[in-house]
C-alpha cells in the first residue's frame, strides 16, 4: 500500500515558496499595523476624531487614502440591501475586495482578498418628535451612507490592518511575555509598568489601603521603581 503523505507530494521547492511567502506575507501585513495614524494632516485637518462615547476613530477619508496607497484597485461591494431594524437603525452590509500581489506566487489572478463587514447607526428623529411618523426623520440618507461608511471601514482595519494603532488592534512583539517581565524591563513605559503593578494588586485580591501599607507609603506618587514596587507585592500574603 503507497503510504505517501500529502507533503510528500510537493517538492521542496514548493514547501520552501509556501515558507517563504507566509513570511512575506506577515512582514507586509505587520508594517502596515505598525504605522502610526497623524493626529491631523497638512492643512490641520484632525484625521483622528472623539466619539461621543469616549472612543477614538479614524476619519474615512484617511482610511480610504491609504487603502489607495496600500492597496490600489480596492472596492466595496453591497453584501445585502441596506436593512432597516424597525424604525431605530439602518444596517450596512459589504465585502471589502484588495488587490494582493502576494497571492499571484500560487497562481491566484486576479488575486483578491476579502471582508465582509457590517455596522449600524441609529437614525436620527427631529428632537422630540415621534419615532413612528417617517416624516419626523432628519436625513435617512445621511443614517444610510454613515451605516454604509462604519460597515467599509470596520472591514478596512480587519482586512489590512490600517488604523490598528487608534482601533487597539495592534500587538507589540518587542518585550512581549508577561507582565513580569514587562514591569522589570528599563525600556518599558511607567504607563505599561504601572498597568503591570494595578494588574498584580488587583489578582492577588489587595485593598489600596494594604498596598500602601506594605511599601510603607501614602500614595502611589511615591513609587519611583514598580520593578522594586512589584516584587515587594508579589512577595507578600493577601
Amino acid at each position: 500500500m503507497d503510504k505517501t503523505t500529502d507533503i510528500e507530494l510537493y517538492s521542496k521547492e514548493f514547501l520552501e515558496k509556501i515558507v517563504d511567502f507566509k513570511e512575506e506575507w506577515y512582514q507586509s501585513y505587520n508594517k502596515v499595523s505598525k504605522e502610526q495614524t497623524p493626529d491631523v494632516d497638512g492643512t490641520g485637518r484632525k484625521i483622528i476624531e472623539k466619539r461621543l462615547d469616549g472612543y477614538d476613530y479614524i476619519i474615512e477619508s484617511y482610511m480610504r487614502e491609504c487603502l489607495d496607497r496600500h492597496f490600489p484597485g480596492w472596492s466595496w461591494e453591497s453584501a445585502a440591501p441596506l436593512h432597516f431594524l424597525g424604525a431605530e437603525w439602518v444596517v450596512a452590509q459589504g465585502h471589502l475586495c484588495i488587490m494582493d500581489e502576494h497571492l499571484l506566487a500560487f497562481g491566484i489572478n486576479p488575486p483578491i482578498r476579502k471582508f465582509f463587514g457590517v455596522d449600524s447607526v441609529r437614525i436620527q428623529y427631529k428632537k422630540n418628535a415621534v419615532h413612528t411618523d417617517p416624516a419626523n426623520i432628519v436625513d435617512v440618507g445621511d443614517n444610510c451612507k454613515h451605516a454604509n461608511t462604519a460597515a467599509m471601514k470596520y472591514a478596512i482595519n480587519r482586512l489590512t490592518h490600517i488604523g490598528d494603532d487608534v482601533y487597539g488592534k495592534r500587538i507589540e512583539e518587542s518585550g512581549a511575555g508577561s507582565l513580569e517581565t514587562l514591569v522589570t524591563m528599563e525600556s518599558t513605559s511607567q504607563d505599561i509598568k504601572s498597568k503591570a503593578f494595578s494588574e498584580l494588586v488587583k489578582e492577588k485580591h489587595l485593598t489600596w489601603a494594604r498596598v500602601f501599607e506594605i511599601l510603607e507609603i501614602k500614595s502611589l506618587g511615591e513609587v519611583t521603581d514598580y520593578a522594586a514596587a512589584y516584587e515587594k507585592i508579589k512577595a507578600s500574603g493577601n
